[in-house]
């Protein structure tokens, strides 16, 4: 049965890390946070955690959980441990939180003990994560191409907590480590390991997947997908590990060139996607796949911002508005613009997939209208575009309503995808379910089954 094998646990993933974006635009439109603050405020920290724990680990996580076993052909999901994970995930995200405000004076300053405990309850609950999912990588080798991307990716992720915990204990008893030395290179490989290797390789390796299903273009990649592999993971490894030599005092050459590396397959990552988009056999996007190319633009604009800082070297002015264009733009885009296809998926499998080929069921695209929401997602990369551009301008009351920008047209892709679960009248199944079965197009052309395999 298909229910027996969707993930369970997803959609509250999915619920939880969307409650964390929105808190997350909350507070830098009010001015608690980031751009009204600076980047290292305590209330930043807190907003910027938000973010990337909050919502992007959780959203990626939620994510695997349905697709990996999809990715690898593989039947095994998580259980109740997709939910304990998810609970230890959120208590602790807590924990950080109520530590990162005590630093800034706003609770008593024993709750600074948050950051610590809150970071190892936090680990604890993606070790789970990645036990379950590096089960299900295990039992597929070798790894097809998009797989490799996410193993990589939840090494990295792995190693991200590892930091972050002892960044933590660094803002709780600074007596430890001098903060300037944790600030400039502790911090430093922190946010490589995390932006770059967990957040930015795994999208790399489900968008591989998802676009090439959703706009039925050839998966495999050959030559130029082993090269961007090679150059964006290995490279990015050897960078990191050479910042951790020179952080305990080892100085080892060649870190330059395997940053160099990283960008080149990055960019050849950007032509590749190009390429994908050129060779699909779905001529009309959908509005999954046509939101996508934002927050691909959005990628290759921060590539050479990103280029422009290393060769102008201590240039870093644009840190804010890049780092602010890489979450909002390029993985926040990606992630709302899967999120209008996945969830709706993920209900018609729940509703109507033991059904297909009995009776009369709706399509997928019958859950949501893409005209009404065609609109908000628009405005949700208009709004980032130009508080990109205000920040780089250093115009922070017109970046912040921008800002406001983009949470209505999130709030809005909210509803959305609610009113996608919502169950169907009959009246909602349009005129095609009156054709033969035999000659019915459903609207899942391309699409995976949980167990593996696409819909014809």
């Amino acid at each position: 049965m298909f229910g027996s094998v969707i993930s369970r646990w997803t959609m509250p993933h999915f619920w939880a890390a969307i409650a964390f974006f929105v808190a997350a635009q909350v507070a830098m439109v009010i001015g608690v946070a980031y751009p009204n603050e600076s980047f290292f405020a305590p209330a930043t920290l807190a907003m910027v955690h938000l973010l990337t724990i909050g919502w992007l680990t959780v959203l990626m996580l939620g994510a695997l959980h349905q697709f990996l076993p999809v990715i690898t052909a593989q039947t095994m999901v998580a259980g109740t441990s997709a939910l304990v994970s998810l609970l230890a995930i959120l208590g602790g995200l807590g924990g950080m939180e109520a530590g990162f405000l005590a630093l800034g004076g706003f609770l008593p300053q024993q709750a600074i003990a948050g950051l610590p405990i809150g970071g190892s309850l936090v680990f604890g609950g993606l070790i789970l994560a990645t036990v379950v999912l590096g089960k299900i990588l295990w039992r597929t080798r070798p790894l097809p191409f998009s797989a490799r991307f996410v193993a990589v990716g939840l090494i990295f992720l792995l190693v991200t907590a590892v930091m972050g915990i002892l960044m933590g204990c660094v803002f709780a008893h600074p007596e430890l480590v001098p903060w300037s030395e944790a600030l400039t290179k502790g911090f430093r490989l922190h946010l490589m390991a995390g932006l770059i290797g967990w957040f930015t390789l795994t999208a790399m390796g489900v968008s591989y997947r998802l676009l090439s299903m959703f706009t039925l273009a050839p998966e495999e990649r050959g030559a130029v997908g082993t090269v961007v592999f090679v150059l964006s993971a290995g490279g990015l490894a050897v960078a990191w590990l050479l910042g951790l030599a020179d952080a305990v005092g080892i100085n080892v050459p060649g870190e330059t060139v395997a940053i160099a590396a990283v960008f080149v397959g990055i960019a050849l990552y950007l032509f590749d996607m190009v390429r994908l988009y050129r060779a699909r056999r779905r001529h009309k996007l959908e509005l999954n796949t046509a939101m996508a190319a934002p927050a691909l633009v959005a990628f290759a604009l921060c590539l050479l911002g990103g280029t422009y800082m290393v060769l102008a070297d201590g240039d870093d002015r644009f840190i804010g508005p890049l780092a602010y264009l890489f979450i909002f733009g390029w993985l926040s885009g990606l992630g709302l613009s899967q999120l209008y296809k996945i969830i709706p998926f993920l209900t018609w499998l729940e509703r109507y997939g033991s059904l297909l080929g009995k009776q009369a069921v709706p399509r997928v695209q019958d859950l949501i209208d893409e005209r009404r929401d065609r609109p908000w997602f628009t405005l949700y990369f208009a709004a980032v575009a130009l508080g990109a551009l205000f920040g780089a301008l250093d115009w922070t009351e017109l970046w912040r309503i921008a800002i406001a920008g983009h949470l209505v047209a999130t709030l809005m892709i909210l509803r959305a995808l609610l009113l996608a679960r919502r169950p169907l009248s009959p009246a909602g199944v349009k005129p095609h379910a009156d054709v033969p079965l035999g000659q019915r197009n459903f609207g899942l052309s391309g699409l995976p089954y949980p167990h593996g395999g696409t819909i014809p």
